[in-house]
């Protein structure tokens, strides 16, 4: 049973963190990686986790002076109308990733598990699971991926242990021929599908030991990149870079290839797909959930859940734009990495440096009670 105090501990933190960063990134970067770096994108995904470890020192800064939730440190520190400011830049973030999200997971389920299925109900049932999840609380969705967590990765890396047999070594080179601004964009791609990792700042009053976030985060941010660059060089070896890029969902197409002794499993597709629709719900329903309590802050909701509905409305039309228009998803690149990533990588560090000359310097202690909205039953605090 669930102790319902919305506590959540850094194992199911730093899961909950994996599962977030890995679904969409291990779907959709190596393609893109292959198109910038090539063969030498394994050095852009240790050059881009290495940014994403030092980018943790202003994070780690943020949460040393927060001593409730992430809202109220930011009006304290920025001023209420500037700091709703942010939070509104934050709300449209989280939107803007759930829609996305959705619209990869839809396609997903679509493309491998029901090709005949109505592109509208999929979604709906998928954003009504979400907001469900969103309802009950971090507690239950923690404690459910918890559980799961072993189920996904391990399969994963069963599957990555006989995709090796088919591997080519040669396939992996020549290395060390990317220039410059080539490896340096593909270490950026790297960087920005782990920026994620920033929901940290969001998690500090559920966490039941503050204290130990951001070595948690590292730690996501490591397991990430060791199956982020185990997946890219299979791929590499067993595709090459054209046909990486040429692919739409290289790591599906690959799984869907493996063989396991004995012809078990004949629908390998079927069954690695649930590994990636459980990891991209897990980031899809992130952004939902952190979209309602954004809103819920905002307008000061208590005990009702209309502010939850309009997320649930703004995603599921937000995915339907995807859907609709072909341009969308370039649209979304280019928000991301001229609007998004530059604001969400600078300002911790602007927080961080004015809550110093502010003084908002308190160390917050393990266990102390954050003064987060809780999801529970009757919607109150």
């Amino acid at each position: 049973m669930f102790s319902d105090n919305q506590k959540i501990s850094i194992r199911q933190i730093r899961r909950l963190l994996i599962l977030d960063l890995f679904g969409t990134t291990s779907l959709i970067l190596p393609g893109l990686l292959a198109k910038a770096a090539g063969t030498d994108g394994v050095f852009s995904i240790l050059f881009g986790a290495l940014l994403a470890l030092l980018w943790m020192v202003p994070l780690n800064g943020v949460l040393k002076q927060m001593k409730g939730g992430f809202y109220g440190y930011v009006r304290q520190t920025m001023g209420g109308f500037v700091g709703d400011i942010l939070m509104l830049f934050y709300l449209f973030f989280f939107l803007l990733m759930g829609a996305f999200v959705l619209f990869q997971l839809t396609g997903l389920v679509r493309a491998w598990l029901l090709p005949e299925g109505s592109w509208g109900w999929i979604s709906f049932l998928i954003l009504l699971l979400a907001a469900y999840g969103t309802i009950r609380g971090i507690e239950g969705r923690a404690r459910i991926y918890e559980i799961l967590f072993w189920f996904l990765i391990a399969p994963l890396l069963l599957m990555l242990v006989f995709a090796m047999r088919g591997v080519n070594p040669d396939y992996w080179t020549p290395i060390a021929v990317t220039g410059g601004g080539n490896f340096l964009w593909g270490s950026l791609l790297v960087f920005a599908f782990f920026l994620p990792v920033f929901l940290v700042l969001f998690l500090r009053p559920h966490a039941a030991s503050p204290g130990k976030l951001i070595r948690c985060a590292r730690r996501a941010v490591l397991v990430t990149a060791i199956l982020l660059l185990a997946i890219y060089l299979v791929l590499l070896g067993s595709f090459q870079v054209k046909t990486t890029i040429a692919l739409e969902r290289p790591v599906i197409t690959l799984m869907s290839l493996v063989k396991l002794p004995g012809g078990f499993f004949a629908r390998m597709d079927a069954l690695m797909t649930a590994i990636w629709f459980f990891s991209m719900f897990a980031m899809m329903n992130t952004g939902v959930f952190y979209s309602g309590h954004i809103v819920k802050e905002l307008f000061r909701e208590r005990k009702t859940h209309y502010g939850l509905l309009a997320v649930v409305v703004a995603v599921f039309f937000g995915a339907r734009w995807f859907f609709v228009y072909p341009d969308a998803e370039a649209l979304y690149g280019w928000y991301i990495q001229y609007v998004a990533a530059p604001i969400l990588v600078v300002l911790p560090l602007l927080l961080w440096i004015v809550g110093k000359i502010r003084r908002v310097d308190r160390q917050p202690l393990p266990g102390e009670d954050g003064a987060a909205i809780d999801y529970d039953e009757g919607g109150e605090e």
